[in-house]
């Protein structure tokens, strides 16, 4: 067989292997191909992408270097850049995707990544310079709004950073970490009600709240009836007293009484409120 038209077909059997989700046979075979024929761009950057779900991203850099020699490529380059990026070489990554921007200006997951090298630089303008630019294209990337809405909080700039989470929140329902960034904002922001309301969304959804609210309500009632008086009748005394002194610590106790009672979403109120006057005092 022609040495050209087997290096093809050894190549289609390389792409087929990691279709079958065969990566570690698949690396094999470009190994064994380059050793018998040599290699190839494709070749290359193929196998420096399977180094990289690998992790072993010494042995990724090497293939993407190779792939270089073939002439320079915006793909290449994004990929050395992806893996330097994985390294902790922020520097030298932008570098790459520098370069990759000159060569395909519209190559939008070079700006992604460079904005989150420059995250980690702590130089936030250009990574927001970077993340804006990826909006532009891809307006629901929610690495991007992510990125652009933790930055808004760290800079004190609450309500952009709010509009940020309300439309991650709206594009991915069951993102968690977003919750909890939301809280965080709104809670900064001295919007209790909103906070209270952002922490039971938390708890539907954390297995944790889930699993205490079940323990909670498998307790019986009275359990918690003493020479005191019945669960029922302290909560109602302490919302008295809370009206009363407008203590935390009264509003505190009222929460727990709720927890007992098995209504978590009272006691989320309770020490939602209990902070907030916390705070005021």
């Amino acid at each position: 067989m022609h040495s050209k038209e087997e290096k093809k077909q050894r190549f289609e059997r390389c792409v087929a292997l990691e279709k079958e989700g065969k990566l570690d046979e698949s690396i094999r075979e470009y190994e064994a191909l380059v050793a018998d024929l040599g290699g190839a761009k494709e070749i290359f950057v193929n196998m420096g992408a399977l180094y990289a779900k690998k992790e072993k991203l010494d042995d990724a850099m090497r293939c993407f270097e190779s792939a270089r020699k073939y002439g320079e490529d915006h793909i290449v380059d994004f990929n050395i850049g992806s893996v330097l990026y994985k390294q902790g070489h922020y520097r030298k990554a932008i570098i790459h995707f520098r370069r990759c921007k000159r060569m395909r200006a519209d190559f939008t997951l070079a700006s992604l990544v460079m904005g989150l090298c420059y995250s980690r630089l702590n130089e936030k303008h250009a990574a927001k310079r970077c993340f804006d630019e990826v909006l532009k294209a891809w307006r629901d990337n929610v690495v991007a709004l992510t990125a652009l809405a933790i930055i808004a909080f760290q800079e004190g700039e609450l309500q952009r950073a709010l509009e940020y989470a309300d439309k991650i929140a709206a594009l991915e329902t069951e993102n968690k970490d977003i919750l909890h960034l939301k809280a965080k904002i709104l809670y900064r922001m001295e919007r209790f009600a909103e906070y209270a309301d952002a922490v039971k969304e938390i708890k539907k959804s954390s297995s944790g709240f889930k699993n205490f609210d079940l323990f909670i309500q498998s307790v019986p009632v009275e359990v918690y009836t003493d020479r005191y008086g019945r669960i029922d009748q302290k909560i109602e005394s302490l919302k008295e007293k809370a009206t009363v002194d407008g203590t935390a610590s009264s509003l505190i106790s009222l929460s727990l009484c709720h927890l007992f009672k098995g209504d978590t979403d009272q006691a989320i109120d309770c020490l939602v409120e209990a902070r907030r006057r916390g705070l005021m005092q």
